[in-house]
């Protein structure tokens, strides 16, 4: 993806992030939480360092690269050209989970009461919404969508897959939003059941569509 298509609010959420470490960084306690479990309480916890303070604004950093540098690999980099939008508005909405998790761990840093457990699950819920709404609008291509090796043969296949896997990516949000209000541990598998369900539901589908489309050239690639 060249730059000038490359969106630019994911660089200021990282910069803010960046900003907002290096300037809580001297007052943040020696010992400070990195994970919790799914009743909200920390169950891990590392000594403050560079690397335990700022990991989530540079994995945000280095995800922002392999962005840029992903179509560059992708045989068919004209249809992510072609999906610049859908592939802006997942890049900015990924960044913005990683900014909004930096911001909750932070402040959970200071108050470990602070409910990151009901953050972090909105976050993935608004995550997948907004990836299953832009599904299918993407074209055919080998970097995002549902990309097994028979919908990357065929338009029809591609198309009509990622038209279902974004209506269960929104109800994975959906009920992702709704496991806040459910204590543990209903409030991660409400969600984990179906995300793990995606998988084979949409194997099955495609490759269907495939047989029913291609009796004859099974594994064959499609003339375009």
């Amino acid at each position: 993806m060249n730059w000038k298509d490359m969106p630019k609010l994911p660089l200021v959420l990282i910069a803010v992030m960046f900003v907002a470490g290096a300037v809580l960084y001297p007052s943040l306690p020696q010992v400070i939480p990195t994970h919790w479990g799914a009743s909200g309480a920390a169950d891990a916890w590392s000594t403050k360092s560079f690397m335990s303070v700022f990991s989530q604004p540079l994995i945000a950093l280095g995800l922002y690269v392999l962005f840029l540098v992903m179509p560059y690999f992708d045989p068919k980099r004209a249809n992510i050209i072609r999906s610049k939008r859908a592939y802006a508005v997942i890049l900015d909405a990924l960044t913005a989970l990683m900014a909004g998790t930096f911001a909750a761990s932070m402040i959970a840093a200071y108050e470990p009461s602070f409910p990151v457990d009901k953050v972090v699950p909105i976050e993935t819920g608004l995550l997948f919404i907004v990836i299953g709404n832009y599904m299918k609008t993407v074209k055919r291509n080998f970097t995002m969508g549902v990309r097994f090796s028979w919908t990357v043969m065929d338009d029809v296949v591609w198309a009509r897959t990622n038209r279902l896997g974004g209506y269960l990516f929104m109800g994975a949000g959906a009920l992702s939003l709704f496991g806040v209000f459910l204590p543990a541990p209903y409030n991660i598998a409400i969600f984990m059941v179906p995300l793990l369900g995606m998988l084979p539901v949409l194997y099955v589908y495609s490759w269907r569509l495939y047989k029913q489309r291609h009796p004859d050239d099974m594994g064959q690639p499609v003339e375009e």
